[in-house]
């Protein structure tokens, strides 16, 4: 984690560092002081450990909130405060259940709710099983009434897992509220994982769009994924029966917790360096994103303890909400668009806390040219 933390610093280092200092003598002072006193992972075996899940609107996150604000202020950088911001507060409940009926005895099937996901005390319905979107909308009213199966897998022969997932999620985005639109009265997804017979559902996050019907939608573990197309197969007629507890309850305020370190040259142009402060709440959010989190705090840290002044200001940024829509980032950008700030550059930690092994540039031709120059 301290390794990657230092890569992403370097691609940074060009745009902030004061053109009067010795850039070769700071990087190896950057480069020593992260990796024999960096706090990336002390700091987050406190926030997984003493936090926990910090999925928006919950008790974890507001904890998470003060925690990265005392955080960055321990470190002593030159500010630092609370960004308020609308999230979403959505719930699982303690009810999750997906049966397949009929046949010699009932099949129970592994699965969890998937993030603004409806609730349901009880659905029977027939099952169409399909691989793709357009699946559905070829189907059309045809899923009327029935539960929609997408169970389309990840790509396991691919050594990006970030292009198998980006190739398989648009089920579970985006699967739901298409599904809903045709009348479909639930839908169960494939897990997103490349463990092709797992038994383990991954939860995540869908959307309704306005108009469209929230419905019950719910992830499958693999390894269920596979019973239930083996099953319809053998039974294209059968029925599951769903119980979902999950419950979407009223938008609260919660905050992205910003700090800096002011340039000394141009201090109104901004480089960012940030990590999303919520999580899943079926785990502690290691990878997902407390990693990102503490490298971005590291960040800071590690400039201010060595007395270094960079040329533009450095802005760390908490996101809250990414999980749940990405609203952090979306306020975060508002505010500075309000505010006419300059960002020359941001670069996010949200891949786990692995060895480093590319960055990933969204942007126009001549944006990904000059960070390639850089």
């Amino acid at each position: 984690m301290n390794a990657f933390h230092f890569a992403a610093f370097i691609s940074i280092v060009s745009l902030i560092w004061a053109p009067t200092s010795s850039r070769a003598d700071d990087l190896r002072n950057l480069k020593a002081n992260i990796m024999k006193h960096g706090t990336s992972y002390t700091d987050l075996r406190e926030l997984t450990r003493d936090i926990g899940p910090r999925l928006s609107g919950s008790n974890g996150a507001a904890k998470s909130v003060e925690w990265g604000l005392a955080k960055l202020n321990s470190y002593h950088l030159d500010r630092v405060w609370k960004q308020p911001v609308q999230v979403p507060h959505w719930e699982r409940g303690t009810v999750e259940r997906a049966t397949i009926m009929g046949g010699k005895s009932p099949i129970t099937l592994a699965v969890t709710a998937l993030g603004r996901s409806a609730g349901t005390s009880g659905i029977d319905a027939r099952v169409v099983e399909v691989q793709s979107l357009d699946e559905v909308r070829a189907l059309g009213f045809k899923v009327r009434g029935k539960i929609v199966f997408y169970n389309r897998p990840m790509d396991p022969t691919l050594e990006d897992t970030f292009t198998a997932y980006g190739r398989a999620m648009d089920q579970r985005t985006q699967g739901p509220a298409l599904a809903s639109s045709f009348g479909a009265v639930a839908v169960l997804v494939r897990s997103m994982t490349t463990l092709t017979d797992d038994d383990h559902p991954h939860t995540g996050g869908t959307s309704f769009r306005s108009g469209v019907k929230p419905i019950p939608a719910a992830a499958l573990s693999t390894h269920a994924a596979n019973v239930l197309s083996r099953e319809l197969k053998n039974r294209p007629a059968l029925k599951v029966h769903i119980e979902l507890s999950a419950k979407t309850l009223p938008d609260v305020t919660s905050h992205n917790v910003i700090g800096e370190i002011i340039g000394s040259v141009t201090p109104r142009e901004f480089v960012l360096v940030g990590g999303h402060l919520d999580s899943w709440d079926l785990a502690p959010g290691a990878h997902d994103d407390g990693a990102g989190v503490t490298q971005t705090i590291d960040v800071c840290r590690a400039i201010k303890q060595l007395g270094l002044r960079p040329r533009r200001t450095v802005r760390c940024v908490l996101f809250m909400s990414e999980e749940l829509g990405g609203f952090g980032g979306e306020e975060y950008a508002r505010q500075a668009g309000l505010a006419r700030e300059h960002h020359v550059m941001a670069v996010e930690s949200d891949s786990g806390g692995f060895a480093p092994k590319k960055f990933s540039i969204d942007g126009t031709p001549s944006v990904v040219a000059d960070l390639k120059a850089w």
